[in-house]
């Protein structure tokens, strides 16, 4: 008769052993034998992917909020939107294109980004610009797919335009605008900041630009004459400051409808201009 202490070890011994193995699982036949399968421990979860499903269950996110233009660099394009909800989660949100009758995603970005920043395609050789209608849509974690956002058009210039000229001229960048746009019930207010960037000064200095939001308007505004025809907005120089000096910082500002888009595509006296839009 075995100790209680070498029964004890091999008590011990053996559970060890059975937690190395795989144990097998009796499992019926179908002529009344018996057959043995091993079994293993289920597998990790594996991440949901931010893809479309076939066969969705749930319910799909509401749509995510019209994406509203923060920067146009280049062919980099800065966008924010209003979070779409799901009783899912969100799995991710894509920005998309469709273009001579094909849907693409363009950007793909998180379940908890609210903006963020991508490139889009220069356009072909010899065009001068290219207009790019986005929008974007939400997947959640089971892939039910959100209604498509409202859609807004970006339009990226070329950066080197033919001409007949052997050596074509690179798009220049001459100036910066500092644009700071305040809501208020009914209305909004903008305060824009223009910088001459070049070396020598601009004469005659006569500021454009874009709003995305085709019903904006401008009310009033300031150290500028202000003019407006459909989305393209103007402010010519006023006749006590015709001119910005290298380097020199002049401030105008405008009241307006109130809107959630943006206003892009700045320029001053015809030439591209970088845009930071400042929100404190």
């Amino acid at each position: 008769m075995r100790s209680k202490t070498a029964l004890s070890a091999w008590m011990t011994a053996g559970l060890l052993a059975a937690a190395a193995f795989v144990v097998p699982a009796v499992v019926e036949s179908g002529a009344g034998g018996t057959a043995y399968a091993l079994t293993t421990a289920p597998p990790p979860p594996t991440p949901i992917p931010c893809e479309p499903s076939t066969s969705p269950s749930g319910t799909p996110p509401t749509a995510p909020g019209t994406p509203r233009i923060g920067s146009v660099l280049l062919n980099s394009v800065g966008l924010s939107w209003t979070p779409a909800t799901d009783e899912d989660g969100i799995a991710c949100y894509r920005v998309m294109e469709t273009r001579d009758g094909v849907t693409s995603g363009v950007a793909t970005f998180g379940p908890d980004a609210t903006g963020g920043v991508f490139s889009l395609r220069w356009p072909p050789s010899g065009v001068a610009f290219e207009d790019h209608e986005l929008y974007l849509v939400a997947i959640d974690k089971e892939g039910a797919v959100s209604p498509a956002s409202g859609s807004v058009t970006v339009r990226i210039y070329n950066d080197i335009i033919a001409s007949p000229s052997p050596s074509p001229s690179p798009l220049r960048i001459t100036c910066r605008v500092d644009y700071r746009p305040i809501t208020w019930p009914g209305g909004m207010t903008a305060t824009v900041e223009v910088t001459n960037t070049k070396s020598t000064p601009v004469r005659d200095w006569r500021l454009t630009f874009l709003f995305t939001d085709p019903g904006q308007t401008v009310s009033t505004g300031w150290s500028a004459t202000w003019s407006q025809t459909g989305r393209e907005v103007t402010a010519a120089a006023p006749s006590w400051s015709t001119d910005i000096a290298a380097g020199q910082t002049v401030h105008l500002g405008f009241n307006g409808s109130p809107s959630e888009g943006g206003a892009v595509q700045w320029r001053l006296n015809g030439e591209p201009c970088t845009l930071r839009v400042l929100t404190s």
